[in-house]
């Protein structure tokens, strides 16, 4: 196994990366970086076959667009049943120049196979993708985000074949991106594979909270941040109200800040009483994995803002709560609305009495939609 690491200022084992002596780790530098960048812009702005789908809709309404995307929306739009996402890899392949250094070392480690997280959703990935069309090797997607598919949907690069988080995504990569049924493939989530390890050390409930100095005799809201919501301050002000007014019980509440969000946003919170922040490192080793593991087993309920914590949530049977933040629907997102849909999460409104009367509901009974958790665990952790 070759694998090409981007020349970013972090090397392989600055991030303790597998060592073996059938791995050999190779320094990339992106040749194609401003034909890719000038793409990315171009395809969001002129692919149109996506418009359907209610995440597209969303990003096009939030994002500022300035003179040369709207010009180029307008010129573009007699042509929108060409300007597909299959035109823009094919005039990709054309554009793309060859690589001297690339080719060199195709001729050195003779691939059978170029392996990528994602199909194409990022610089480093589009190129390995077409570089591995333009030299005739296979490639394959191995770990898309379960939302990346429709979030980053004008970005997406036809690999050969394509591994799923479950079926839900499937359908996605071959309804809405033409991928032949016969070569998507489900594996489960596998960055969720931490939670199915037979070897765990499970603290007990009471070591762990009282490792975070909360009171392991109250019980536990978990409340995951999302990267850069600045609205996020406000809420846990609101639910930290709830709770010294007695309008909700007096709950330890466990702060888990995003790895890329800023820790100081949320200072303000540390050592009030059964109140712990705390924030992972960017890039998350065994421990912290662990850790989240364990903040989620030990919660009674979790409350975020329609996040990928949501999933990991109802996979251990935990009431999730998500608010609704005006303006801002991302609940309605193709790829969460179906948990929605299916009862698996709470959406609650801006109405202090509508979260109290949510998160009373769970703590009285944790096993209210128990059934619609299952469900979705089924279809979601295959």
């Amino acid at each position: 196994v070759v694998v090409f690491v981007h020349k970013s200022g972090v090397w392989a084992k600055d991030l303790n990366y597998f060592q073996s002596p059938n791995i050999t780790y190779v320094d990339w530098k992106i040749e194609n970086a401003k034909l890719l960048g000038a793409m990315k812009f171009v395809r969001f702005s002129c692919i149109r076959e996506f418009d359907h789908l209610k995440t597209a809709q969303y990003y096009r309404k939030r994002r500022d667009q300035d003179s040369d995307n709207t010009f180029l929306r307008i010129v573009s739009k007699p042509f929108s049943k060409l300007l597909t996402g299959g035109f823009f890899y094919k005039l990709e392949l054309l554009l793309i120049k060859k690589s001297r250094l690339f080719n060199s070392y195709m001729e050195k480690y003779k691939p059978a196979l170029v392996i990528v997280a994602t199909p194409g959703l990022n610089t480093l990935e589009a190129e390995a993708v077409l570089l591995a069309k333009k030299y005739g090797i296979k490639s394959v997607s191995v770990d898309c985000n379960w939302d990346g598919l429709t979030t980053r949907v004008s970005r997406v690069r036809p690999t050969d074949y394509f591994i799923a988080w479950h079926e839900p995504m499937k359908k996605e990569a071959v309804k809405i991106h033409h991928f032949n049924p016969a070569k998507v493939f489900v594996s489960g989530p596998v960055r969720f594979d931490y939670h199915f390890n037979g070897d765990l050390d499970i603290k007990s409930r009471e070591n762990f909270l009282r490792s975070k100095n909360l009171d392991p005799a109250k019980k536990t809201i978990l409340y995951s941040t999302q990267k850069g919501h600045l609205f996020e301050e406000a809420f846990l002000k609101k639910l930290i109200d709830l709770r010294n007014s007695g309008r909700i019980p007096d709950v330890n509440i466990l702060i888990r800040v995003h790895p890329v969000a800023k820790m100081g946003r949320f200072s303000e919170f540390s050592g009030l009483p059964n109140v712990h922040v705390e924030k992972p490192p960017e890039v998350m080793t065994g421990s912290d994995f662990m850790n989240l593991k364990l903040s989620l087993f030990h919660c009674d309920i979790n409350i975020n803002y329609s996040s990928t914590v949501s999933l990991e949530a109802i996979l251990l049977d935990k009431p999730v709560i998500n608010y609704i933040e005006p303006g801002m629907p991302i609940y309605d997102y193709d790829h969460y609305r179906p948990l929605v849909e299916a009862g698996a999460v709470r959406l609650v409104s801006q109405n202090p009495d509508d979260l109290a009367q949510t998160i009373n509901g769970y703590l009285d009974n944790p096993g209210l939609d128990k059934e619609n958790r299952e469900k979705i665990s089924e279809v979601y952790f295959p």
